[in-house]
């Protein structure tokens, strides 16, 4: 998908780009602060020439056309910082200042990807990836889940994972899926490595569904919201549902206060890299397409090591892809049975190196 360069067309090249009602346009546009100037250097104002039938189009002209014509943007970002040459900046500084959020306000060429908004309405399958490790304590609330799942109005395949637990999880597993066998397609998985991630990744490896969605086996994520997120995100094949714990008031004791602020903190990092808003960085309950998990796969992130979660990853990656992100609000609770299998401050240092990774390269 090439980028249409906006100072070069007529108005009528610029209307028609929408109406070829192509799935994706990218457009390059000059910066909301360098347009006026570069316009009046070049006595180019309509006070100089009495009619001009060339496109004087801005980031926000962009956006109202994109409502007119039922588009919707996925994300903007800087391109061009100063009408200079810049060759003798080291690339690695360009990427970095170019993501500085007063920088990126002031970039002298900027470029806008949109998506055309279409719901499926066919009928689906959705695969649902549930890691769990150390879980036996949490069975009522997965049959309260598994029950609440038959509501879902599209075929449903569960794929558990089950993570090397020092407990019975894994015969609990097989029970549930014993007793659900006749509701859903029901596989369970004896994970074959390390973290969650890995566990998504085999999960999601065998899974068929055209909308893939990831729950915890804790499910201190209402299962109610979960499910909304899901029938919300079959909808369209362009988005990613991240599910949002931080919007409403926890239960109490939900979050340590050194998760939260590390959370925060890590959601502000992600919106400045992605210039999208990121509410929750680390929700565990996330949904999203076939075509974007084919994207990752062949991109090579999918497989990568480097995210002990995944959920970095997704996030970067679904920007990366032209894939939008939503951030969709769910109520939290505290677990009712077993512990966070994390390790705080040595998986913050790997977040860490996640994201100097995105915040250097050309994304």
């Amino acid at each position: 998908m090439e980028s249409i360069t906006t100072w070069h067309l007529t108005n009528n090249q610029l209307h028609q780009a929408f109406k070829n009602d192509n799935e994706f346009i990218r457009f390059k546009v000059r910066g909301n602060t360098w347009e006026p100037i570069i316009r009046w250097l070049k006595l180019d104002s309509r006070i100089f020439r009495e009619t001009t039938n060339k496109a004087r189009i801005t980031l926000c002209d962009i956006e109202s056309l994109a409502e007119i014509y039922n588009y919707r943007p996925i994300r903007w970002k800087a391109k061009k910082i100063t009408p200079l040459k810049t060759n003798f900046v080291p690339k690695i500084f360009k990427n970095i200042f170019r993501k500085i959020p007063i920088i990126r306000e002031l970039a002298f060429e900027i470029e806008i990807v949109l998506y055309k908004y279409k719901e499926t309405k066919k009928e689906q399958l959705i695969s649902i990836v549930i890691p769990a490790r150390n879980e036996e304590g949490n069975k009522s609330l997965l049959i309260t889940a598994l029950e609440k799942f038959k509501a879902i109005p599209h075929n449903i395949e569960i794929i558990f994972v089950e993570g090397n637990s020092k407990d019975n999880t894994f015969r609990m597993l097989e029970n549930l899926k014993k007793d659900f066998s006749d509701n859903f397609k029901i596989t369970l998985l004896k994970q074959t490595s390390k973290g969650k991630k890995n566990a998504v990744v085999e999960g999601f490896n065998i899974s068929s569904g055209n909308t893939l969605a990831i729950i915890d086996s804790d499910l201190t994520v209402d299962i109610d919201d979960s499910i909304d997120a899901i029938i919300q995100a079959s909808k369209n094949e362009n988005i990613l549902i991240n599910c949002s714990r931080t919007i409403f008031p926890m239960e109490k004791d939900a979050m340590r206060w050194a998760n939260y602020i590390g959370n925060r903190c890590f959601a502000i990092l992600l919106s400045i890299i992605i210039n999208n808003p990121v509410s929750d960085s680390l929700c565990g309950t996330k949904v999203f397409s076939r075509k974007f998990f084919n994207l990752m796969k062949n991109n090579g992130s999918w497989e990568s090591k480097l995210d002990p979660f995944g959920d970095f990853t997704i996030i970067l990656e679904a920007a990366n892809n032209n894939i939008k992100i939503l951030n969709y609000p769910v109520r939290y609770y505290a677990r009712k049975s077993g512990a966070p299998n994390i390790s705080r401050w040595i998986d913050g240092m790997k977040l860490l190196r996640v994201c100097w990774f995105y915040i250097t390269s050309e994304f």
